[in-house]
């Protein structure tokens, strides 16, 4: 089916050929020594995106990689039309240039060491994104196809209107994106521990089953290493809380997210997928690392079903949040963007709530702010395998 059939939103052409639905200045500190630096300097320009996480020297092996991967997938993300990168030393500050250059956007680097001080500094830095914030108030948006969209899928705070409600709207609107040619991501691998065979009979190729099948067999044996059979528990306490048993009762609700279409690829932490479709990554479970790693892969948006409200979110990518639970939804009223109750309370149909959630995704990837972006939520958070040096 033509992708101009699924409808279109307005949006951000990137030299790179990707699309972006945001065009953030970014003011970014690419280690937490200039975080205080980088938050001096966004102050002045209140347009601007401070992203300032906990990011590290003196990492090794696959830690490096990851990190590396993230601040790359941040720099190149196609919701950023401009950058002011924050550097501690002259050599990072190099490096930094370099991957700049290759992002092809906007951009400028600030080493904090070869200021004159702190004061020197922050007004260098300030010079510079006023410089560069005109850089982004410039292009206009244009129609873009919707099947043009990568999304990152995230459940939290699951119950059982999670499994109901609000994950069977998001998987249907995911068949019908990636029916049309769209992209989407699921992430969090101890949640998909117990649902093996939903793997096996939709992975579109053995390969690709096997792969999946491997990242969940090492997260449940790294999981045992503590003496506890986690499929039989469940390890989150708002989980427990809400209503939920064990593991893989959460899993079999998590995995309605993804809809009914085949998995095409599997994907390590922030690695982009090189095709459209549904794609698997292998991530820790805690949300803030889990979006961060799909998002840093480049999605532009984040859809999150939840049953008990849960306030994670990408400060890059805006994050909608749908929810089924009639009391949730009465209590965060101002933090959902979705409300899908009906689906229990009226007898609304699934198919009808998806294609609300569709008119809302077009509706925020076209500018509209979502309630997670009223609020500022939102984290960066790259895993940590072993210690730093």
């Amino acid at each position: 089916m033509p992708a101009t059939d699924y409808g279109t939103f307005l949006g951000f052409r990137r030299d790179d050929g990707r699309v972006g639905i945001r065009n953030h200045m970014l003011v970014l500190s690419t280690v937490a020594l200039t975080n205080r630096l980088a938050e001096l300097i966004a102050e002045a320009s209140p347009g601007s995106l401070l992203v300032a996480a906990d990011f590290m020297r003196g990492l090794r092996g696959r830690d490096v990689v990851v990190q590396n991967r993230v601040l790359d997938g941040i720099i190149r993300h196609p919701n950023v039309g401009a950058v002011l990168a924050i550097a501690h030393d002259s050599a990072a500050g190099e490096t930094l240039r370099e991957k700049l250059k290759a992002a092809g956007k906007p951009s400028d680097v600030l080493v904090l060491m070869s200021s004159s001080g702190m004061a020197d500094a922050v007004a260098k830095g300030r010079a510079v994104l006023a410089r560069l914030m005109k850089t982004v108030e410039g292009p206009p948006r244009v129609p873009i196809p919707l099947s043009s969209l990568v999304v990152a899928l995230e459940c939290g705070g699951s119950d059982p209107t999670s499994a109901l409600c609000a994950n069977p709207v998001i998987g249907r609107f995911v068949d019908r994106l990636t029916d049309h040619g769209g992209a989407a991501i699921v992430s969090e691998t101890a949640e998909f521990i117990g649902v093996e065979a939903v793997v096996r009979s939709r992975a579109a190729t053995p390969s690709v089953a096997q792969q999946i099948l491997e990242c969940l067999s090492r997260t449940e044996a790294m999981m045992a290493a503590d003496g506890e059979d986690y499929r039989g528990v469940n390890p989150t306490p708002e989980n427990i809380d809400a209503g939920l048993t064990t593991l893989v009762e959460k899993s079999m609700g998590a995995v309605a997210k993804t809809g009914t279409g085949p998995f095409v690829g599997c994907l390590d932490f922030a690695e982009a997928p090189a095709r459209p479709g549904l794609h698997f990554m292998d991530t820790p479970f805690f949300s803030p690392v889990s979006i961060t790693g799909m998002v840093c892969a480049g999605a532009q948006l984040v859809l999150f079903g939840m049953g008990v409200f849960n306030p994670s979110g990408s400060p890059i990518a805006p994050t909608i949040k749908t929810c089924g639970n009639p009391r949730t939804v009465q209590r965060w009223a101002d933090s959902l963007d979705l409300d899908v109750s009906a689906i229990l309370t009226k007898g609304t149909s699934i198919d009808d709530m998806a294609a609300r959630l569709q008119e809302i995704v077009t509706q925020i990837a076209s500018g509209t702010q979502s309630r997670a972006e009223k609020w500022r939520e939102g984290q960066i958070i790259a895993p940590r395998s072993v210690p730093a040096l």
